[in-house]
């Protein structure tokens, strides 16, 4: 790593975009899932809507005991045992790839002047992304900032499906920070999220800046370097942190 190289990591969810559609998108996939099964032969009664409450509990377990977050597949192999249905892997396989995708139903936008400040910002200092997945896969997430003119000003991406870890876990901000060749103590990491973004950027010796501009979480004891609700604030403070 360059001693004396600089960057800028960000969250994706509720940092620099937020989302509105996230309850029709799920209702949308459920609809998906009902098809997929109804054209392999399963036309009975199917909860499915229950089905996923059952097993929100195993991804919150995994999520938070393992710090990673559960792939499609995965969670979808729990959903077809919690209704006791058999798919062959090739069939899964496929489910799992297409509800995924419909994760570009939710059209998150971004951020108020998030756009304007990472565009100022890339000028001058690589930017990174480090973020959590859930249902919607980084692959997609890609497309979101690409259809609103973001994507080309991030060089270094670690989302969860892809690394294998979630935040607060190290690896999942070292994965950002060795493809940007930035140590630790020269970046800036800047979420929404006190438990996994000040938590885990603090425990290595980065700059936090909690963004509350979408909510505002009690820090509790995990006190962020600096707190904004507006990205015009965030120029100031690298400025002041870097020199």
């Amino acid at each position: 790593m360059r001693k004396n190289k600089q960057a800028i990591l960000f969250d994706f969810w509720q940092t620099l975009f937020v989302d509105s559609k996230e309850r029709e998108t799920l209702g949308e996939r459920k609809a998906l899932i009902r098809g997929f099964l109804t054209e392999r032969g399963h036309n009975g009664e199917i909860d499915i809507g229950g089905a996923f409450e059952k097993i929100a509990p195993r991804f919150w377990q995994v999520y938070t005991t393992e710090q990673r977050t559960p792939l499609v597949l995965e969670r979808l192999t729990w959903l077809m045992e919690e209704l006791g249905i058999e798919l062959e892997d090739g069939d899964l396989e496929e489910l799992a790839f297409e509800f995924g995708n419909l994760g570009i139903l939710l059209n998150p936008l971004p951020t108020e002047n998030a756009v304007q400040i990472v565009s100022e910002l890339s000028t001058r200092y690589p930017l990174g992304i480090v973020s959590d997945t859930g249902f919607t896969p980084g692959r997609v997430l890609r497309q979101h900032m690409e259809r609103h003119g973001m994507l080309r000003y991030f060089t270094a991406f670690s989302f969860s499906d892809e690394t294998g870890h979630a935040k607060p876990h190290r690896r999942q901000f070292e994965n950002a920070l060795e493809l940007l060749e930035v140590a630790p103590s020269n970046a800036i990491h800047c979420g929404d999220l006190p438990t996994q973004d000040i938590r885990g950027a603090a425990a290595l010796g980065m700059t936090t800046v909690l963004y509350v501009g979408c909510h505002q979480d009690e820090p509790g004891e995990l006190v962020p370097d600096y707190t904004i609700s507006d990205w015009r604030e965030l120029p100031a403070i690298v400025a002041e942190v870097f020199g």
